[in-house]
């Protein structure tokens, strides 16, 4: 984050602007909008800032460029046409610890002007840092489509029964349950309707609802979410929803940085990743911290790599919590295989090529344990295999598939990384797939995809290092991330 976002109260405040054309009447009527006290320093004033010194809505000092104004203003604009008169601003407001903006000039200039939506008290800022203002008007553009204009209104009513609400709801968990439900129910449906009274008297009702609800809730809530494999725009709307309201968030060590990103400030985020053959929370340890945070009433967002259910151990984590009688949700993801492969280019079935696919572990594949699977009838199925947790024992299950009776030259591939934009792929037969990943520098984790359709990599093939950067241009709409 390169710049703090900050919202400054300017009522009453002196500010003051260098420059008398249009721009620094923009900059003006701006502040004046936030109840600031305007100076302008300039020889010469365009006709709209004649007007408001007029209307004595400003003061003026009609001068170049004082130096001396600067110590009595809280902050200052440099809006000239002249970089060294602008350059000249800046360094002494930063002599006199004094904020200055230089306009077009983020380079120079300790604070910028974002992009603005008002729907007071509410207000939304968006920001390039200054490096792409063009962005951050067509995102202000679409947000002031999306948000209904009574939206401040809701704000206001919100803030008008925030120490009742305290009052009645003085757990902070508590609250936050009400106003979510409350802002996404019937009552914010009401404000934004401006029936204000009908959601007075609704709120009544909802309180006491909340809080017979609180006195007799004993415990919280756990989500069993899928994060899908690596691209953090392949987490589910429902996924993203629950993500945003958790109270605790418990996660796998392969799930994207990004997308913790998007749980609340105040949500407490615990690492419980596994890594294979290395160190980490063990499954019986994640079972009981879930099962602890649930019963001390949070909502749990249980946040998975992949699928829960494929080869996840959400079904284990699924059974610890009905087994204490804990209430559940279990929200799928996109299995890596499937996500993997659709960003390689390797579809899971092809007409003429496979009509099955089998996804199958292959972490015990060189030891002779009871979880050993069983490559005879995998390797005579002929249909597309796909093998997770195969990095460690690729030359083990590439033998074993060839000792049964696949062909040494049925194609091969390797994903690592699968759907990120470092994805790397390594093409072959069964016969060298390992000789080659070895060379290639692949380790773990890694699937392995064995059958025809593997061939298709290569014409089907979409993700490349120059093109990952590349989003479509798809604009949401209100209700998408609901």
């Amino acid at each position: 984050m390169d710049q703090l976002p900050i919202f400054l109260t300017l009522r009453g405040q002196r500010c003051l602007v260098v420059g008398g054309g249009e721009v620094a009447e923009r900059k003006v009527r701006q502040l004046l909008a936030a109840h600031a006290a305007v100076t302008v320093n300039s020889p010469q004033l365009a006709g709209g800032l004649q007007e408001l010194l007029a209307a004595k809505r400003i003061e003026a000092v009609l001068s170049p460029f004082d130096a001396g104004l600067i110590d009595t203003h809280l902050l200052v604009y440099a809006a000239t046409s002249d970089t060294a008169v602008n350059r000249a601003v800046a360094a002494a407001a930063h002599q006199a610890l004094r904020l200055c903006n230089i306009v077009d000039d983020p380079t120079h200039s300790s604070f910028i002007s974002p992009s603005i939506v008002d729907r007071s008290p509410l207000l939304i800022a968006v920001s390039s840092g200054g490096r792409a203002p063009v962005l951050a008007r067509m995102l202000r553009q679409q947000l002031e489509r999306w948000l209904p204009l009574r939206l401040g209104e809701l704000a206001a009513w919100a803030g008008q029964w925030r120490e009742t609400i305290k009052t009645r709801l003085p757990d902070i968990a508590a609250r936050r349950r009400f106003w979510e439900q409350a802002f996404s129910g019937t009552l914010g449906a009401q404000v934004l309707a401006g029936r204000t009274q009908a959601a007075d008297t609704a709120l009544h009702s909802a309180l006491d609802a909340q809080a017979q609800a609180d006195a007799s809730r004993t415990h919280g809530e756990a989500w069993l979410v899928g994060a899908g494999p690596g691209d953090p725009e392949l987490l589910s709307l429902r996924g993203f929803h629950l993500l945003q309201h958790a109270d605790v968030v418990l996660h796998d060590r392969l799930v994207a940085p990004e997308l913790l990103a998007f749980a609340r400030r105040d949500a407490e985020l615990i690492d419980v990743g596994k890594t294979g053959g290395g160190p980490g929370a063990s499954q019986a340890a994640i079972n009981e911290l879930l099962l602890e945070k649930v019963r001390a009433g949070k909502r749990v967002c249980r946040l998975k790599g992949g699928d829960p259910y494929v080869f996840g151990r959400g079904s284990e984590e699924a059974a610890a919590l009905a087994q204490a009688g804990l209430p559940f949700q279990v929200i799928p993801g996109i299995t890596a295989a499937n996500g993997c492969g659709a960003y390689a280019g390797i579809p899971l079935t092809h007409r003429g090529l496979a009509q099955a696919v089998t996804f199958v572990t292959g972490h015990a594949a060189a030891e002779a344990t009871a979880g050993e699977p069983d490559w005879a009838a995998l390797a005579a199925l002929g249909q597309t295999l796909v093998i997770y947790m195969s990095g460690r024992k690729l030359a083990a299950i590439a033998a074993e598939l060839i000792a049964r009776g696949r062909g040494s030259q049925t194609p091969a591939a390797v994903v690592i990384a699968g759907t990120l934009p470092e994805q790397r792929i390594i093409s072959g037969t069964l016969a060298d797939i390992a000789a080659r990943s070895a060379e290639a520098g692949i380790g773990s984790p890694a699937l392995l995809y064995v059958g025809e359709v593997v061939g298709l990599a290569g014409q089907l093939g979409w993700q490349t290092p120059a093109s990952t950067a590349a989003r479509p241009n798809l604009e949401l709409r209100p209700g998408d991330l609901q």
